[in-house]
């Protein structure tokens, strides 16, 4: 932030020295046409340079070693483990399936009312198990009387899903948390500090990275990002979509000055190439979020350095 803060002062000290030269000129009566495109030329230069210097402060992530993270990049990403026919999402069987594919997992961390570090994507039990009630108002005992979609599947506890993989793929843990960072990510660190495998935490919320960038810089990070728009679910819900300054920051990463990631995963459906580009100018891996069939892997591939997929059919 104080870096932030210098760069904004310094534009603005610039700008300023700019106006102070232009009312001199005219106080004295000798402004000509010449003398005051020059001052617009330089005040212009000034701002461009400014807001590209925040830019690049605001958006910069921090580059890792490429040794150390290119377990990234060695197989495509199992989005909530391999989840097709009777398997569901996020359950053991799924990532038993990935395991044997050999893919990286992806997977979502949430927290019970008990303070348990849970495999689930919804922090609204409906679509998942058929109640209403969020994850946080719900023990982890009471979760094992549900079956997950109607399968035979519980929800895990992420401590199982760790003993099942065992470092035999790596994983990709995101931190659902869309509410007071802290009590989740102190839960997922106790889980985690031991855990001896190939993973990396990723999130949409930069400062449940930043906690993590704080308390255990030695996790690698991955920020998570896209068009946060609402889908048909969500509307009928009443889900507000997050007011536009928000989706700004977020959809450019402008928040990365936060949580300063080591790699990016972007959202591939209507992403412009431009927005790609400017990513892979980072010059940190990026991945692209998720895959449905054989048609829009074609599509995308050479555009990013891994992907995850909904599907095993993809080569």
């Amino acid at each position: 932030m104080d870096g932030l803060k210098a760069c904004l002062s310094s534009a603005s000290n610039s700008i300023k020295v700019a106006l102070d030269l232009s009312l001199i000129v005219l106080s004295k009566g000798k402004a000509n046409m010449k003398i005051i495109k020059k001052i617009v030329t330089v005040l212009l230069m000034v701002i461009m340079i400014g807001l590209l210097g925040a830019y690049f402060y605001l958006s910069s992530p921090e580059a890792l070693d490429p040794n150390r993270i290119q377990w990234l990049e060695s197989s495509l990403i199992a989005h909530r483990g391999l989840h097709e026919g009777n398997i569901p999402e996020n359950s053991m069987d799924a990532f038993s399936a990935a395991i044997e594919g050999g893919y990286i997992i992806e997977l979502d961390a949430q927290i019970t009312k008990d303070n348990k570090i849970v495999v689930l994507h919804d922090n609204d039990l409906n679509r998942m198990l058929g109640i209403d009630k969020l994850i946080t108002e719900v023990t982890y005992e009471e979760l094992q009387t549900y079956n997950i979609l109607g399968s035979d599947q519980k929800v895990p506890l992420l401590s199982d899903v760790l003993a099942l993989v065992d470092d035999q793929v790596p994983l990709l843990i995101e931190i659902k948390n869309d509410l007071e960072v802290g009590l989740l990510e102190g839960a997922l660190y106790e889980v985690l500090k031991n855990y001896e495998g190939r993973f990396a935490v990723i999130a949409f919320n930069p400062y449940s990275l930043a906690w993590f960038k704080t308390n255990a810089p030695d996790f690698i990070r991955g920020q998570v990002s896209g068009h946060f728009s609402l889908s048909e679910a969500d509307k009928a819900k009443g889900v507000k979509r997050l007011v536009y300054y928000k989706r700004f920051m977020l959809s450019n990463l402008l928040m990365n000055f936060e949580s300063r990631p080591n790699f990016i995963v972007y959202e591939i459906k209507d992403t412009p190439l431009i927005r790609i580009l400017s990513i892979k100018l980072m010059n940190v891996p990026l991945i692209g979020y998720a895959v449905d069939d054989q048609d829009e892997y074609d599509q995308v591939s050479m555009m990013y350095d891994n992907l995850m997929v909904n599907t095993d059919t993809i080569k």
